[in-house]
């Protein structure tokens, strides 16, 4: 339950005057403590001992420098959680000078780091339910801390013995789909626990070929990018322990199969009592329907394993059946990817530079996160004359026939891994650096993208355009002897450049940045997005996909 704390106040400077100036006095470093704001914990049984839960309360320091030298303390407060839980110290991540008694855990530590251990700078508990505490009984633990130097934010945990667990039932849905053609979902689930649910979120988080036909104004997208998008549903009522529910009638859902549809995934979860999300998109009007949920004629069938659901952590007694996966393949699925080259220029003696790679042209989002393996090799053969004297890192150096060579620099050739993902239109680059050494007439080296084999590639399976996949790449020296007309001709910019360059601006910061930074280890992304789903932290509905309701935590992307 790894948490990044941000610094809330950075130091600032405030001006004084008295008449004359005086010194400028920095302001006070605040520090936010952060851990969730409930748990529920499973009722102490009969038998045994009662299950427990971890709790990670973290004050994570980001600001100037690497470090906070001051002392930092944390205490948590135990005297409104007795006679409901027990709370101890997690012996399998140890603080040092911890000081434990009935009412408090206070631990000590000299200075604030940046980054490192998850638990560097907080405390992790155990707690679980006191022996003779009632089901719905309730307490709290509030956490403070002190640094010096600056302010700390408390934070309060409300406990609850019992509470809801829901139980997703299982789609039996076709896996292989064409695009256009929409699938039923008809989604139910059970509570199983002890408390009833005042209210769940639905979670649809779908890959980029895929979304929800049905649009209804408590649903709403979050996140939307490039491998897809996540909408949550929010449904008010009480949801009883024993008691099996499904959609409406009067409100299906279905999965609509699109264009961009080539391997993808679909997950769906229920989230019990989850907390609203601020940052939901309100743009989209309004439809005047409301997504429902009635209790089903019969228990939700238990077949089936269910994905571990990390986001319901906090409010579901049993978080790991919560939620399931499904895979799909698009029959017919296609996508055009084009090589992108370029036409440099300068005198001998001079480097320069060039973007190098490929762009997917589309319909279809190629997406190998299933297998993973690369979408396409680019394969680059360097013009004679020029020696390379840098190369983006998932580019690998090669001899003239495709053979491996030791040194990285001054090779002929160049196989660059195209990565696991490649959005629709986006454009994948690497820049290339290269000396120019001497004037060799009719120079010409090349540009092709593929499918990876030994020595070079192969035309792609899903692509159904064979003519732009190979384009030649030249070196005009400038007072010597260059390319041909018909070699520099072939570098200038195809139609659908501009087409990508429109499209980067959505594109998610770090897609464009460089070739090691681009998600799946693409070359450098100019016109995709390609932001990771994430589901997220329970607490704040958030998401981003096709529909899958609940709150955000964890990253994943589909195949």
């Amino acid at each position: 339950m790894d948490k990044r704390i941000s610094l809330l106040a950075a130091t600032g400077l405030a001006a004084l005057s008295l008449g004359a100036a005086a010194p400028a006095l920095a302001a006070e470093r605040a520090f936010p403590l952060v851990g969730p704001s409930a748990l529920v914990l499973q009722p102490h049984p009969d038998t045994g001992g009662s299950k427990e839960r971890g709790l990670h309360y973290e004050l994570d320091y980001v600001g100037p420098g690497n470090s906070f030298p001051g002392e930092f303390t944390v205490t948590v407060d135990l005297t409104k959680a007795a006679g409901v839980a027990s709370v101890r110290p997690d012996p399998a991540k140890p603080r040092p000078n911890c000081t434990v008694s009935a009412t408090a855990i206070v631990c000590k530590q000299q200075g604030l780091s940046v980054g490192g251990a998850a638990n560097a700078n907080g405390v992790d508990l155990l707690v679980s339910a006191a022996k003779d505490a009632k089901n719905g009984a309730s307490g709290e633990i509030a956490v403070t801390g002190r640094a010096e130097g600056a302010s700390v934010t408390p934070v309060t945990t409300k406990l609850t013995v019992g509470g809801p667990d829901l139980y997703m039932g299982e789609l039996r849905l076709e896996s292989e789909v064409t695009a256009g053609e929409q699938q039923d979902l008809p989604l139910a689930f059970a509570n199983r626990g002890t408390l009833p649910a005042r209210s769940v979120a639905l979670e649809l988080d779908a890959s980029a070929g895929l979304e929800p036909a049905e649009t209804y104004d408590n649903c709403r997208p979050q996140g939307r990018g490039g491998r897809g998008a996540t909408t949550v549903c929010l449904v008010e009522g009480e949801f009883l322990p024993g008691e099996s529910y499904r959609l409406a009638p009067e409100t299906p859902l279905h999965l609509k199969t699109t264009e961009r549809a080539y391997q993808d995934g679909l997950r769906y979860a229920v989230v019990p009592d989850p907390a609203p999300d601020k940052g939901a998109n309100q743009s989209r009007p309004a439809t005047g329907k409301q997504l429902k949920l009635v209790k089903a004629p019969a228990a939700v069938p238990l077949t089936g394993s269910a994905a571990a659901a990390g986001h319901a952590e906090n409010t579901d007694l049993n978080p790991g059946d919560n939620e399931r996966s499904l895979e799909f393949t698009a029959k017919g699925a296609r996508a055009d990817f084009e090589a992108v080259t370029a036409s440099p220029s300068g005198k001998v003696g001079d480097t320069v530079a060039a973007e190098l790679g490929f762009r997917n042209k589309g319909p279809a989002v190629i997406s190998h996160l299933r297998s993973g393996q690369s979408v396409a090799r680019t394969d680059i053969v360097v013009p004679a004359g020029v020696q390379v004297t840098d190369a983006p890192l998932n580019c690998r150096a090669v001899n003239a026939d495709g053979s491996d060579r030791t040194d990285r620099l001054g090779a002929p050739r160049y196989f660059c891994d195209g990565g696991l993902f490649a959005d629709a239109p986006g454009t994948y680059t690497g820049r290339f650096t290269m000396k120019i050494e001497k004037a060799v007439a009719d120079a010409k080296g090349s540009v092709t993208v593929g499918e990876p084999v030994a020595g070079g590639t192969k035309p792609l399976s899903f692509d159904p355009v064979a003519g732009n996949a190979k384009a030649a790449f030249t070196v005009e020296v400038k007072g010597g002897a260059g390319p041909s007309p018909s070699g520099s001709a072939s570098a200038s910019p195809s139609p659908s450049a501009s087409a990508s360059a429109s499209a980067s601006a959505s594109a998610s910061p770090g897609t464009s940045a460089t070739a090691t930074g681009a998600a799946g280890g693409n070359l450098a992304s100019t016109g995709s997005s390609v932001g990771p789903i994430a589901l997220g932290a329970l607490g704040a509905v958030a998401v981003g996909g096709a529909l899958f309701a609940g709150v955000r935590r964890r990253s994943g992307g589909h195949a």
